[in-house]
């Protein structure tokens, strides 16, 4: 979805703003540097949840087996925000990269725009994937629907 929006916006912008260059990069920039920052910030609060959450099950009487439990489970969920943030920005920098230099390239952008901005796309289909193979319950939950 935000894919999509993002291409509408940039196709847009493009038509319209097509005579400036310098203002029509500067509004993508804009644009796609709020998708970046949007979904970072998006990790980091669902990691401060996460680590607010430790801290009221602390304060709840726990055995250290249940403790050693939590923390491994914490640190798991942290280990793949970060992992999802890390592929987001690795997907987003092509397309980020050869707007940025758009005018030094611009024969060359003609050919790699396209290509990475698909690249650019492929960011939404592959956060499902990335949760797919990390959380064991959704993976059973899939089967289960799947095998019906």
């Amino acid at each position: 979805m935000a894919g999509v929006s993002v291409t509408l916006f940039v196709a847009i912008t493009e038509l319209i703003l097509s005579s400036n260059l310098f203002l029509m990069f500067l509004v993508i920039a804009a644009v796609r540097s709020l998708a970046v920052l949007t979904t970072f910030i998006n990790h980091v609060r669902m990691f401060n949840a996460v680590r607010a959450h430790r801290n009221q099950v602390q304060d709840v009487a726990l055995s250290n087996q249940q403790r050693v439990t939590i923390l491994r489970r914490e640190k798991k969920v942290a280990y793949h925000i970060m992992i999802l943030i890390a592929a987001s920005l690795v997907r987003l920098a092509p397309s980020l990269s050869i707007k940025a230099f758009q005018s030094s390239f611009n024969e060359q952008y003609r050919y790699l725009f396209p290509w990475t901005l698909s690249f650019a796309f492929i960011n939404a289909s592959v956060n499902p994937i990335i949760n797919f193979w990390w959380n064991n319950e959704l993976r059973n939950a899939i089967k289960t629907l799947v095998s019906c």
